[in-house]
């Protein structure tokens, strides 16, 4: 079975008008408009990073 890694993951907690972004490692936090915008941000920094994005869900 083939293993994949990660050189980051990044969590993202979603709420109306915010999303907010932890990376690990490192613990560095961001926080982008939860518009278009902020959207295209995050996106950039995940293929930035190499990282697997994790999305909070209700």
């Amino acid at each position: 079975m083939d293993t994949v890694t990660q050189a980051a993951i990044i969590g993202i907690d979603i709420s109306r008008d915010w999303l907010n972004v932890h990376c690990l490692p490192g613990g560095n936090r961001a926080r982008f408009p939860n518009k278009v915008k902020g959207h295209e941000q995050v996106a950039q920094l995940v293929f930035e990073l190499s990282a697997l994005g994790l999305v909070e869900g209700f």
